[in-house]
Protein backbone atom coordinates (compact mmCIF):
# COMPACT_ATOMS: atom_id res chain seq x y z
CA UNK A 1 0.00 0.00 0.00
CA UNK A 2 2.91 2.45 1.22
CA UNK A 3 4.81 1.66 -2.03
CA UNK A 4 1.76 1.66 -4.38
CA UNK A 5 2.02 5.91 -5.30
CA UNK A 6 5.58 6.56 -4.52
CA UNK A 7 7.00 3.83 -6.69
CA UNK A 8 4.73 4.38 -9.53
CA UNK A 9 5.20 8.18 -9.68
CA UNK A 10 8.97 7.57 -9.34
CA UNK A 11 8.95 4.88 -12.35
CA UNK A 12 7.08 7.71 -14.56
CA UNK A 13 9.30 10.33 -14.34
CA UNK A 14 12.00 8.24 -14.73
CA UNK A 15 11.11 6.10 -17.20
CA UNK A 16 8.80 7.31 -19.22
CA UNK A 17 9.19 10.85 -18.93
CA UNK A 18 13.27 11.52 -18.53
CA UNK A 19 13.97 7.83 -20.13
CA UNK A 20 16.73 7.24 -18.26
CA UNK A 21 19.52 5.34 -19.53
CA UNK A 22 22.60 3.23 -18.04
CA UNK A 23 25.74 5.42 -17.17
CA UNK A 24 23.77 8.49 -17.15
CA UNK A 25 24.25 10.87 -14.03
CA UNK A 26 20.68 11.11 -11.91
CA UNK A 27 20.10 13.92 -8.84
CA UNK A 28 17.26 13.14 -6.97
CA UNK A 29 16.70 15.69 -4.06
CA UNK A 30 14.81 15.16 -1.06
CA UNK A 31 15.96 11.46 -1.08
CA UNK A 32 14.39 10.74 2.05
CA UNK A 33 11.14 11.25 1.38
CA UNK A 34 8.67 8.68 -0.08
CA UNK A 35 9.50 9.52 -4.10
CA UNK A 36 12.87 10.70 -3.24
CA UNK A 37 13.47 6.86 -2.07
CA UNK A 38 11.78 5.21 -4.41
CA UNK A 39 13.38 7.41 -7.14
CA UNK A 40 16.89 6.41 -5.78
CA UNK A 41 16.29 2.81 -6.03
CA UNK A 42 14.78 3.25 -9.81
CA UNK A 43 17.95 5.03 -11.16
CA UNK A 44 20.50 2.34 -9.54
CA UNK A 45 18.44 -0.49 -10.91
CA UNK A 46 18.15 1.45 -14.42
CA UNK A 47 22.25 1.23 -14.06
CA UNK A 48 22.71 5.02 -13.71
CA UNK A 49 25.36 7.20 -11.48
CA UNK A 50 23.00 8.39 -8.22
CA UNK A 51 23.62 11.27 -6.56
CA UNK A 52 20.74 12.32 -3.28
CA UNK A 53 20.42 15.35 -1.25
CA UNK A 54 19.49 14.39 1.99
CA UNK A 55 19.62 16.81 5.75
CA UNK A 56 21.34 14.89 8.36
CA UNK A 57 23.60 11.82 8.79
CA UNK A 58 20.96 9.19 8.86
CA UNK A 59 18.93 9.85 5.96
CA UNK A 60 22.29 10.39 3.95
CA UNK A 61 22.94 6.53 5.15
CA UNK A 62 19.69 5.41 3.98
CA UNK A 63 20.09 7.29 0.65
CA UNK A 64 23.38 5.38 -0.06
CA UNK A 65 21.31 1.86 1.48
CA UNK A 66 18.53 3.31 -1.36
CA UNK A 67 21.87 2.74 -4.14
CA UNK A 68 22.94 6.55 -4.10
CA UNK A 69 26.42 6.43 -5.56
CA UNK A 70 27.04 10.21 -3.86
CA UNK A 71 24.89 11.84 -1.11
CA UNK A 72 24.81 15.56 -0.24
CA UNK A 73 24.02 17.23 2.86
CA UNK A 74 22.29 20.09 1.61
CA UNK A 75 22.42 21.70 4.88
CA UNK A 76 25.53 22.07 5.25
CA UNK A 77 26.68 22.49 1.55
CA UNK A 78 24.85 24.39 -1.63
CA UNK A 79 24.33 20.91 -3.65
CA UNK A 80 24.93 23.06 -6.98
CA UNK A 81 28.49 23.42 -5.89
CA UNK A 82 28.81 20.08 -4.69
CA UNK A 83 27.33 18.38 -8.32
CA UNK A 84 30.13 20.70 -9.69
CA UNK A 85 32.44 19.35 -8.01
CA UNK A 86 31.66 15.68 -8.28
CA UNK A 87 30.88 15.87 -12.18
CA UNK A 88 34.23 17.63 -13.01
CA UNK A 89 31.73 21.10 -13.50
CA UNK A 90 30.12 18.83 -16.34
CA UNK A 91 27.24 18.50 -14.25
CA UNK A 92 23.82 15.64 -14.29
CA UNK A 93 21.83 14.18 -17.13
CA UNK A 94 18.22 14.43 -15.18
CA UNK A 95 17.42 16.48 -11.79
CA UNK A 96 14.15 14.66 -9.94
CA UNK A 97 12.98 17.96 -8.45
CA UNK A 98 9.62 17.60 -6.35
CA UNK A 99 10.51 20.62 -4.19
CA UNK A 100 10.36 23.45 -6.27
CA UNK A 101 10.89 27.19 -5.48
CA UNK A 102 13.34 26.50 -3.36
CA UNK A 103 15.65 24.07 -5.25
CA UNK A 104 14.39 24.81 -9.38
CA UNK A 105 17.37 27.60 -9.42
CA UNK A 106 20.16 25.05 -8.16
CA UNK A 107 18.74 22.62 -10.06
CA UNK A 108 19.29 24.20 -13.41
CA UNK A 109 23.06 25.14 -12.50
CA UNK A 110 23.30 21.34 -11.48
CA UNK A 111 22.43 19.90 -14.59
CA UNK A 112 24.62 19.17 -17.74
CA UNK A 113 24.39 20.16 -21.44
CA UNK A 114 20.80 19.21 -22.78
CA UNK A 115 19.88 17.74 -18.97
CA UNK A 116 16.22 17.11 -17.96
CA UNK A 117 14.60 18.08 -14.71
CA UNK A 118 11.58 16.23 -14.34
CA UNK A 119 9.21 17.26 -11.70
CA UNK A 120 5.94 15.84 -9.96
CA UNK A 121 5.36 18.32 -7.61
CA UNK A 122 6.55 21.79 -5.71
CA UNK A 123 6.35 21.35 -1.73
CA UNK A 124 8.42 24.70 -1.26
CA UNK A 125 5.79 26.89 -4.14
CA UNK A 126 5.54 26.36 -7.69
CA UNK A 127 6.74 29.88 -9.14
CA UNK A 128 10.61 29.83 -8.98
CA UNK A 129 11.77 32.20 -11.72
CA UNK A 130 11.90 30.81 -15.19
CA UNK A 131 15.28 30.76 -15.80
CA UNK A 132 14.73 30.83 -19.42
CA UNK A 133 18.66 32.00 -20.37
CA UNK A 134 20.11 28.88 -18.68
CA UNK A 135 17.30 26.51 -20.24
CA UNK A 136 18.11 27.88 -23.96
CA UNK A 137 22.01 28.28 -23.46
CA UNK A 138 22.56 24.69 -22.03
CA UNK A 139 19.17 23.24 -24.29
CA UNK A 140 17.48 22.09 -21.42
CA UNK A 141 14.77 20.20 -20.65
CA UNK A 142 11.78 20.75 -17.87
CA UNK A 143 9.23 18.12 -17.75
CA UNK A 144 6.41 17.40 -15.52
CA UNK A 145 4.80 14.47 -14.13
CA UNK A 146 2.07 12.33 -12.50
CA UNK A 147 0.95 9.16 -11.30
CA UNK A 148 1.22 6.67 -13.88
CA UNK A 149 -0.74 4.45 -16.27
CA UNK A 150 -1.75 1.03 -15.93
CA UNK A 151 1.15 -0.65 -17.62
CA UNK A 152 3.33 1.03 -15.51
CA UNK A 153 1.80 0.70 -12.20
CA UNK A 154 2.25 -3.55 -13.16
CA UNK A 155 5.73 -2.79 -14.25
CA UNK A 156 6.85 -1.21 -11.26
CA UNK A 157 4.94 -3.58 -8.79
CA UNK A 158 6.05 -6.31 -9.96
CA UNK A 159 9.54 -5.51 -8.63
CA UNK A 160 8.51 -4.36 -5.20
CA UNK A 161 6.56 -7.78 -4.53
CA UNK A 162 9.82 -9.69 -6.07
CA UNK A 163 11.96 -7.69 -3.20
CA UNK A 164 14.14 -5.74 -6.17
CA UNK A 165 12.71 -2.58 -4.49
CA UNK A 166 12.02 -2.19 -1.06
CA UNK A 167 9.87 0.67 0.12
CA UNK A 168 10.67 2.10 2.89
CA UNK A 169 8.39 2.38 6.28
CA UNK A 170 9.30 4.65 9.19
CA UNK A 171 6.11 3.79 11.48
CA UNK A 172 3.35 1.97 11.24
CA UNK A 173 0.52 3.92 13.49
CA UNK A 174 -3.06 3.37 14.71
CA UNK A 175 -5.50 5.93 13.61
CA UNK A 176 -5.97 6.69 16.92
CA UNK A 177 -2.48 8.46 16.87
CA UNK A 178 -2.84 10.16 13.46
CA UNK A 179 -1.73 13.50 15.31
CA UNK A 180 1.26 11.50 16.01
CA UNK A 181 1.81 10.56 12.44
CA UNK A 182 1.36 14.42 11.83
CA UNK A 183 3.86 15.42 13.21
CA UNK A 184 6.83 12.72 12.51
CA UNK A 185 5.97 14.03 9.09
CA UNK A 186 5.91 17.75 9.76
CA UNK A 187 9.08 17.43 11.95
CA UNK A 188 10.69 15.67 8.92
CA UNK A 189 12.15 13.19 11.46
CA UNK A 190 13.82 9.75 9.92
CA UNK A 191 13.87 8.13 6.53
CA UNK A 192 10.46 6.75 4.89
CA UNK A 193 7.01 7.01 5.13
CA UNK A 194 4.60 6.90 7.84
CA UNK A 195 1.36 4.56 7.42
CA UNK A 196 -1.51 5.21 9.59
CA UNK A 197 -3.72 1.84 9.52
CA UNK A 198 -7.58 1.27 11.46
CA UNK A 199 -7.03 0.34 15.24
CA UNK A 200 -8.36 -2.99 14.75
CA UNK A 201 -5.63 -3.79 12.13
CA UNK A 202 -2.68 -3.35 15.05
Amino acid sequence: GSASLVFQTAWRMLHTRADIEAGEKVLVLGASGGVGHAAVQIADHAGCDVFATASTEEKLAHAEDCGADHVIDYEANDFADEIAELTGKRGVDVVVDHIGEATYPDSLKSMAKGGRLVTCGATTGPNPGAGLNRIFWNQLSVIGSTMATPGEVDDVLELVWDGTFEPRVREVLPMSEAARAHELIENREGFGKVVVKPDSEI
